[in-house]
């Protein structure tokens, strides 16, 4: 009888041992799952972009300030294409400029920021106009000698758009260079001489020989010179593979180098280089897309809110 007592006092308190670690495993999970909610991370930003324009986003992130590489992945293709696009980090927010290719026949694309899935871009095609132009035969069908410059003048161009400060240059937005008539407007297929097709990959102003052209923002000069098809131009940084190009200038006011402030004059209009007339060629390159530059003046004023915009 003793016997049975004993036992049945054992198995009574190893039960209720049990018990009350089930209770405490419980408790523990609880607060687990409490903790993983208040860490939980921020939802995934999605926005859409049209083929050949930026857009400015900012993504709320606990990194620290600093600068960063989102990377980029084309997805329901079978042979994506990967972008690496530098952003900066400032007080819990990421600051990014994407820029979608002229050429982008992508649907959607997944942003990661450090191995975090914080963007999703859904990308549209824009409908771009046609024209046709007349020039010199020699800038159409090109002897070898100019085919060899023309080669040597990409190489060298390639190297300065892959030089950018690693951060953001600018504290404005972006202004266009001119408030003059747009002779030409961005994403235009041209036919030259009724048989040479091609794409306008900037946005051309009117202005007579010797207009001064301003900055559009904040930055370094990247490269001077004269080349085949811009002519005298002059290619400015502006931080995070953001560069602004003035091209068929008749004279050129700044030295590789030089930091400018938004207006600085960069040089005088002109109509050297492959051009029907006289006229300012504006470019805009943005991690190595030829962009729509009245899209990056939009989009930079998001990033500055509080600024009042004008044009010169």
């Amino acid at each position: 009888m003793i016997k049975l007592l004993l036992m049945f006092l054992v198995t009574t308190a190893c039960a209720n041992i049990q018990s009350i670690k089930g209770k405490d495993e419980d408790k523990t999970q609880s607060t687990m799952a409490a903790s993983s909610m208040s860490e939980e991370k921020y939802p995934v930003k999605v926005v859409e972009v049209f083929n050949g324009k930026v857009k400015y986003v900012q993504v709320p992130t606990s990194l620290n300030d600093g600068s960063y590489i989102l990377k980029c992945n084309e997805l329901l293709t079978s042979k994506p294409l990967k972008q690496k696009i530098p952003v900066e980090v400032r007080d819990g927010l990421a600051h990014v400029y994407y820029a979608e290719s002229y050429f982008s026949i992508a649907k959607k694309h997944k942003c990661m920021l450090e191995d975090e899935h914080v963007l999703t871009v859904m990308v549209k095609q824009y409908p771009y106009k046609e024209e046709r132009l007349k020039v010199a035969k020699s800038k159409v069908k090109l002897s070898k000698k100019d085919q060899k410059r023309v080669g040597r003048e990409w190489l060298m161009t390639k190297k300065v758009y892959e030089n950018s400060a690693k951060t953001l240059l600018i504290d404005k937005p972006f202004l266009k260079p001119l408030n003059s008539y747009i002779t030409s407007r961005y994403g235009k297929k041209r036919i030259f001489n009724d048989m040479k097709r091609s794409q306008h990959l900037g946005n051309d102003f009117r202005a007579k020989v010797g207009v001064p052209i301003p900055v559009s923002n904040k930055g370094r000069v990247a490269f001077t010179g004269d080349l085949f098809y811009t002519g005298k131009v002059v290619i400015v940084d502006h931080g995070l593979n953001i560069f602004s190009l003035y091209a068929h200038l008749s004279d050129i006011k700044v030295k590789v180098g030089q930091m400018l402030e938004r207006g600085q004059i960069v040089g005088l209009s002109g109509m050297t280089g492959r051009v029907s007339g006289p006229h300012l060629h504006w470019g805009i390159k943005m991690n190595g897309h030829n962009i729509d530059g009245f899209s990056l003046v939009e989009e930079s004023q998001k990033q500055f809110v509080n600024e009042s915009v004008t044009t010169h």
